[in-house]
């Protein structure tokens, strides 16, 4: 009997051990899911909120134009998320820049062609008009080639930076610097009858540039073209060529008759930009620099545009020597 009655509180004891023990069991998963879903939900707040700002971004059309994703109030802050919002942001902002640029070069472009069009019917519907002024008739013929050139610079100017936008072909070889810009002087010589007394050279190169000849003359002949229009008449363009260790350093420096402020020295490079928001120039188009700057590019040249304190206008652009 006493066997028998130990026996059975025993079974009774172990039975009770079992249930707690399969109870604390049930009950520690349960409170680790809802631990977990917790510490789950909470940590993917941020991500659930940067997706949510990212299904809603089609459809706040009126807001896209200056909408960036952002933290709502009382969501948690990652650094793993923080570096996705800050990159969609920074192509956000990338994106606005090139839209808003590319439309104002679309309306850039519209301008430039259309002031010659009108130009030409203008001219014709005078002509048409007036058949026998003789006035009219003397230089009509004249004045629709000028006209005709002027936009067929234009359209070439054009399309050599679209060229130079996207891909070139290059061949690189040998160039001796000296006798290219002596070429480049001879070919401006038609618009700048003074330009031998005005161009001094400065060149300390001893050996010839590892270039694409095509480029390099065409950012000479830009560059040169710019110096000799927009610098005071009848004052020196400076012309420096240095060996430095890597790199060949070609600066061009003339006496400026303009006063940039440093936000109109950055958009220089903007095809079509000018000083002159009036245009009223109809022989610069705004489009050397922006040229210059996509031959750089695609050399992996170096450009640097300054105005010296004294007002000089510096142009410098650092050529790679042959690996």
């Amino acid at each position: 009997m006493t066997i028998y009655a130990s026996t059975t509180g025993l079974d009774k004891v172990t039975g009770i051990l079992d249930i707690l023990l399969v109870g604390s069991f049930l009950l520690s998963m349960i409170i680790m899911r809802i631990v977990a879903k917790i510490i789950v939900t909470k940590g993917l707040d941020p991500l659930v909120n940067l997706n949510d700002q990212i299904k809603l971004f089609n459809e706040n059309k009126q807001q896209r134009h200056n909408h960036t994703f952002a933290f709502k109030e009382n969501v948690s802050s990652y650094i793993e998320i923080d570096l996705i919002r800050k990159e969609l942001n920074n192509f956000l902002e990338t994106n606005r820049k090139m839209v808003d640029n590319e439309k104002r070069i679309t309306s850039d472009i519209a301008h430039e062609i259309k002031t010659p069009i009108a130009e030409l019917i203008t001219l014709t519907e005078v002509h048409q008009r007036f058949p026998d002024d003789e006035r009219l008739a003397k230089t009509f013929t004249s004045d629709i080639l000028q006209i005709s050139n002027r936009m067929k610079v234009i359209v070439e100017n054009l399309l050599l930076l679209q060229r130079t936008s996207h891909s070139l072909s290059l061949y690189k070889e040998p160039i001796e610097i000296t006798t290219l810009l002596s070429t480049v002087i001879h070919d401006l010589n038609f618009k700048y009858d003074d330009i031998k007394q005005r161009v001094v050279l400065n060149n300390t190169l001893q050996h010839p540039i590892f270039a694409d000849e095509f480029c390099l003359k065409t950012i000479i002949t830009n560059l040169l073209d710019n110096a000799l229009f927009y610098s005071v008449p009848n004052t020196a363009i400076n012309i420096t060529i240095n060996d430095d260790t890597q790199d060949v350093v070609f600066t061009i420096t003339n006496p400026s008759s303009i006063n940039y402020s440093q936000q109109e020295v950055d958009k220089l490079v903007q095809p079509l930009f000018q000083h002159d928001d009036s245009r009223s120039n109809n022989d610069r188009y705004g489009l050397g620099l922006s040229i210059v700057d996509n031959i750089c590019k695609i050399n992996d040249y170096e450009l640097s545009i300054n105005q010296l304190e004294n007002g000089d206008f510096q142009v410098l652009v650092r050529i790679p020597k042959k690996n």
